[in-house]
């Protein structure tokens, strides 16, 4: 290709990159802009601006409460999600059972079955098998590990595949359990994977509406569900409101998983392969010291 072709390629690159996010970010845009709005309703360019929408939107009781809600349930699903999540990553890619790609499908299963399908499902099997867990943070957020599961496989998984055994090995060969050799050796090598998967999990749970409307009473929901449930009952920007406050933390957690994952395909910051065998030695001594 001749150097004006190449730079003919490169501009129109330029040009696709720059209409897609015209797109994706126009949307938002809109939201923010009429958050500000003094309009009651939407509709072309504001009048005028105002941030009485957003002290409203922070008075809300079902916002309040349903924020609260949020955190308690994506922060639970996260923490679960990350250690089941993680065990079975190590196990996908440190071990060769049989069974193995089968096992890797079915965290990748969730993926391609609709959420209102999954919601569904799991209202019948807690309203038949387990009705205490209705409605309740538990039963929420293991729905949510359904979804978060597979983000986290991905996303420890390939961490895992860019590191060498040998290091965990090496700890090992020095009288390191297998644990300890995992908390010391593997485990800060795939901090910043584990820390964006966290996040990547953690903004998906919090935002769920379509698998959360099935499992919770109608006095008791997240916020995404209250602001579901507002905009049914009147549309006005409050719940816009909502929704770029939403969008700021978002954008925030975005830019910290972003920041992670450009770090874990970094350095691995001089992780030294003894590290497991310091606290215990080949011969059980507390230096951890080999012997020849």
């Amino acid at each position: 290709m001749t150097p004006a072709g190449r730079r003919a390629a490169a501009a129109l690159r330029v040009l696709f990159l720059a209409l897609v996010a015209v797109f994706v970010l126009l949307p938002l845009a809109v939201v923010v802009v009429s958050s500000f709005s003094v309009d009651e309703t939407g509709g072309g360019w504001p009048s005028g601006f105002t941030l009485r929408w957003f002290q409203r939107a922070l008075d809300h009781e079902p916002f309040r409460v349903g924020l609260l809600y949020s955190l308690e349930v994506a922060g639970v699903a996260t923490v679960i999600s990350l250690v089941f999540g993680t065990m079975a990553a190590y196990a996908i890619a440190r071990y060769r059972f049989p069974g193995r790609e089968l096992l890797r499908s079915v965290f990748v299963m969730p993926l391609s079955l609709p959420r209102v399908v999954a919601g569904f499902c799991l209202f019948v099997l807690y309203a038949s098998l387990f009705p205490a867990a209705y409605g309740t943070v538990g039963g929420i957020a293991f729905a949510h590990c359904l979804l978060l599961m597979p983000f986290v496989v991905a996303v420890v998984g390939a961490a895992l595949a860019g590191l060498d055994p040998a290091l965990e090995e090496a700890a090992r060969d020095l009288g390191s359990s297998a644990g300890r050799a995992f908390w010391h050796v593997t485990l800060p090598q795939i901090r910043w994977a584990l820390l964006a998967a966290g996040i990547f999990a953690f903004i998906t749970s919090f935002d769920e509406v379509d698998t959360s409307v099935f499992l919770m009473p109608a006095d008791t929901t997240t916020l995404p569900v209250a602001m579901f449930l507002r905009l049914e009952q009147q549309q006005d920007p409050t719940v816009t409101a909502m929704s770029s406050i939403l969008i700021a933390g978002s954008l925030l957690l975005a830019a910290a998983a972003a920041v992670a994952a450009r770090r874990t395909g970094g350095s691995l910051g001089g992780v030294d392969a003894t590290a497991g065998a310091r606290t215990t030695g080949p011969e059980g001594s507390a230096e951890g010291e080999s012997t020849p």
